[in-house]
C-alpha cells in the first residue's frame, strides 16, 4: 500500500514538473510581443521522413487542393498585374511630374530603349528550351541596382544595373539562362504550395502538442486537485498565434509585388538553377566559363560601393555560394561537355554587336546612377559609353556632371569642363542639349571668364531649353537672371511664348517661315542673341576655353571575341 502510494506519488510530481515546465515555456512565448507574419518563406526547409509521409497525406485532401490552387492563382495576378503597371511606363506622356514619379517608385521602370529590348528578348528566347511548354518575355528595367528576377508568369526583368556590369554576351547569357530554370523548374509553385503545406503540417503537430499536454494535465489534475486548470487557456493563445502566423505565411507578400520584390532563392533552388542554366548555355554555344566571372565582377563593385550589395543580386555571402558551386560544376560533371564543344569549333564569348548596344545601355544606366548618388558607377558606365562611342554628346554631358558633382580638386573641375566642351561641340548642329552650355557658363562664372561668353552661353541654354520644352521657360529662370545681373546685364529678357507674338517666337521656332527646313542648333541660339548664325556650326558658342577637335571623331568601338578557342 505504501508502494503503491509512493508510486502514484512520483507519478504525479513527474506529471507536475512537465506541467510547469510546458507552462513556464508557454507564458514566456505569450509574454512577448506578437511577431508580424512572416514573408513567404523562399527557403527550402528540411524535414523528417515521417514530416515527409504526413505532408504527402495532407496534400491530397480537397480543401488543400484547393487553398494551393487558390494561392498560385493569387501570385500570377500579383505577377501579371505588376507586369501590366511596368509596361504602362512606357506609355506616360508626361514623364516629369509627381504622378509619374510615384508611380515608377512603387513599379518600376522600362527601360525606353527598343533596339536594347529586342536585343535582351531575343537572346533570351534563344536560350529557353524547345520543349519547354512556358511562354516567355524578357524585359530590360531602368534601375542602376543589379537585379535579375523571374515572375511566375514567364516575365524575366534585368535590371540595367545588372547588365551594365557584364563583359560580353555569354554572361548575359548566364543571367537569363539562370532565371528561365527558375520557372521551367516550378520553384515559384513549389514556394507557393509549401507555403500552404507547411502551415497545415504545423498545425496537426501542434494538435498533437495540444493532446499530449491535455493527457499530462489530467494525470497532475488527478494528483493536485485541478492545478492544470490554471495553465489550459495558454494552449489556445499558442494555437490561434500559429493559426494567424500560417495565415501570414500565405498572404503576407503572395498577392502584391513592387520592383524592389527581389527573390532570395534558398540554395537547393539556386544551386539547382546554375546547372539548368549553364546547360542552356552550352546548347547555344556559351562559353559557360564566363558565369563566374560575372559575380567576380559583382563582387568587385559591391566591395566598392556597399550601396549595390543591397540588391540580393550582389549579395556577398550569396555570391560566394554562387560561385562555389559554378566552378563545382565546371571542373565537374559538366567539364567533358564544355571542353569537346571547346574542341570543335569554340565557345562565344560575345556577338559583334554587343559593344556597341551596350554603350547606349552604359551611358543611360550612368545617368540614372547620377539620380541616386551612386557617382562611382555612373562615372565608370559613362567613362566606357564615352570609350565605346566618342561622339555621343550626351553620355559626354552627363560624364561631366558625374565628374563635376563629385570633384574635389580643380583637376576634377578642369576634367569636367572638357566634356561640356566636347557635349556641345558634338551636339552643334542638332542642338537637343541646352544643359551643357549652362554648365560651361557655370564653369566661367568659378573662374571669373570672359562675361560676354557667360552671358551668351546663358541665354543659349535657353534657348534650346524652350525649343525643347514647347516653349516654356527654365523653372529657375529668376537664378538665371540673377546670374546675367552679375556680368553686368540688367536689361536681357525672355517672356513665355504664350505672352509674345508670333514675330518675336522665332527664337523658339522648329521651322523657317519660308519653307519646311528645320532650324539648326546655332540658328535657335542666333535668334535669341540676334547675331548671325553660320549655316553650319560645330563648334561651342564659347571660344575661350580650348574645344576639341572640330572634326566629330567616329565612334570607337570595341569588340569583343566572338569565339574562345
Amino acid at each position: 500500500m505504501r508502494t503503491s502510494a509512493k508510486f502514484s506519488l512520483a507519478i504525479s510530481f513527474l506529471a507536475l514538473s512537465g506541467a510547469f515546465a510546458s507552462a513556464q515555456k508557454a507564458n514566456s512565448n505569450a509574454e512577448k510581443p506578437a511577431a508580424a507574419p512572416a514573408p513567404l518563406s523562399y527557403r527550402a526547409p528540411k524535414f523528417s521522413d515521417d514530416d515527409r509521409k504526413k505532408m504527402a497525406e495532407i496534400e491530397q485532401r480537397p480543401e488543400i487542393k484547393v487553398a494551393i490552387e487558390n494561392a498560385w492563382g493569387a501570385r500570377r495576378k500579383a505577377d501579371m498585374d505588376f507586369v501590366y503597371l511596368l509596361n504602362s511606363t512606357a506609355r506616360f506622356t508626361d514623364t516629369t511630374g509627381p504622378e509619374y514619379t510615384t508611380f515608377v517608385s512603387h513599379n518600376g521602370q522600362l527601360y525606353n530603349n527598343p533596339m536594347l529590348q529586342r536585343y535582351l528578348n531575343n537572346i533570351g528566347q534563344k536560350l529557353v528550351p524547345k520543349d519547354s511548354p512556358n511562354t516567355y518575355s524578357f524585359k530590360l528595367i531602368l534601375d542602376p541596382m543589379p537585379k535579375a528576377e523571374a515572375l511566375s508568369t514567364g516575365t524575366i526583368l534585368v535590371s540595367t544595373g545588372m547588365v551594365s556590369m557584364l563583359d560580353n554576351e555569354a554572361q548575359l547569357s548566364y543571367v537569363l539562362g539562370h532565371e528561365i530554370a527558375h520557372v521551367e523548374n516550378n520553384h515559384e509553385y513549389q514556394i507557393v504550395r509549401m507555403g500552404v503545406i507547411e502551415p497545415a503540417l504545423n498545425a496537426e503537430k501542434e494538435k498533437e502538442t495540444k493532446e499530449k499536454r491535455a493527457f499530462a494535465t489530467a494525470a497532475v489534475t488527478l494528483a493536485t486537485g485541478g492545478l492544470g486548470g490554471v495553465f489550459g487557456g495558454l494552449n489556445g493563445a499558442v494555437t490561434g498565434g500559429l493559426a494567424g502566423l500560417a495565415g501570414g505565411l500565405i498572404g503576407s507578400n503572395l498577392i502584391f509585388r513592387d520592383h524592389d520584390t527581389v527573390t532570395a532563392w534558398d540554395d537547393i533552388y539556386e544551386n539547382d538553377a546554375d546547372e539548368a542554366g549553364l546547360r542552356y548555355m552550352l546548347d547555344q554555344g556559351y562559353d559557360v566559363r564566363e558565369a563566374p566571372k560575372a559575380y567576380a565582377r559583382l563582387q568587385t563593385e559591391a566591395a566598392r560601393d556597399p550601396r549595390i550589395g543591397l540588391a540580393f543580386a550582389a549579395n556577398p555571402s550569396r555570391m560566394k555560394a554562387r560561385i562555389a558551386h559554378i566552378q563545382d560544376q565546371l571542373s565537374g560533371n559538366m567539364k567533358p561537355t564544355w571542353e569537346a564543344k571547346l574542341k570543335a569549333g569554340g565557345l562565344t564569348g560575345s556577338s559583334g554587336d554587343f559593344s556597341v548596344i551596350m554603350a547606349a545601355l552604359q551611358r543611360d544606366n550612368g545617368i540614372i546612377a547620377i539620380d541616386y548618388d551612386l557617382f562611382a558607377m555612373a562615372r565608370d558606365n559613362l567613362e566606357q559609353a564615352v570609350d565605346l562611342r566618342s561622339d555621343d554628346p550626351r553620355a559626354q554631358l552627363y560624364l561631366g556632371k558625374a565628374i563635376s558633382l563629385s570633384a574635389r580638386t580643380p583637376q576634377d573641375n578642369q576634367e569636367a569642363e572638357a566634356h561640356f566642351m566636347k557635349a556641345i561641340q558634338y551636339d552643334g548642329t542638332r542642338g537637343a542639349y541646352p544643359d551643357p552650355h549652362l554648365e560651361h557658363a557655370l564653369h566661367l562664372i568659378s573662374e571669373h571668364g570672359d562675361k560676354t561668353e557667360i552671358k551668351s552661353e546663358i541665354e543659349a541654354y535657353v534657348a534650346l531649353f524652350q525649343r525643347e520644352h514647347a516653349g516654356r521657360l527654365p523653372a529657375n529662370m529668376a537664378i538665371l537672371y540673377d546670374y546675367l545681373t552679375l556680368q553686368g546685364d540688367t536689361t536681357w529678357y525672355l517672356p513665355p511664348a504664350e505672352v509674345v507674338s508670333t514675330k518675336n517666337v522665332d527664337s523658339i521656332r522648329i521651322a523657317n517661315s519660308g519653307g519646311s527646313t528645320q532650324l539648326t542648333g546655332p540658328q535657335v541660339i542666333s535668334a535669341v542673341l540676334d547675331t548671325a548664325a553660320p549655316a553650319v556650326n560645330t563648334q561651342p558658342v564659347a571660344t575661350a576655353a580650348p574645344a576639341p577637335d572640330a572634326t566629330p571623331a567616329k565612334a570607337k568601338v570595341k569588340k569583343a571575341s566572338a569565339t574562345t578557342k
